[in-house]
């Protein structure tokens, strides 16, 4: 499944959906900096290029994870259930 990062939208505190500006490119630096893994590496540099990335169960649960530690709950709320869904899926 792709995700599009330049496009996630959120819920804010009044409970209306809004498209936030996601840090895309950071957070593929983030993932490009602390990952160990060459398949991981790869997905950095697609999401730094293009902002769309293909996701299997895979990447998905490393998403989660780094997603987790570079950004905050308004953010995992948006992105965790796209992720989960391809981990379940």
């Amino acid at each position: 499944m792709k995700i599009d990062f330049r496009k996630i939208t959120m819920k804010d505190i009044e409970g209306i959906e809004t498209e936030i500006d996601l840090d895309y490119q950071g957070l593929a630096n983030y993932i490009f900096n602390q990952t160990k893994d060459l398949g991981e590496l790869e997905l950095a540099r697609n999401m730094y290029k293009k902002g769309i990335v293909e996701v299997d169960s895979k990447c998905a649960e490393a998403l989660k994870t780094y997603i987790h530690d570079a950004f905050n709950a308004s953010v995992h709320e948006a992105i965790f259930p796209k992720l989960d869904s391809i981990i379940n899926s």
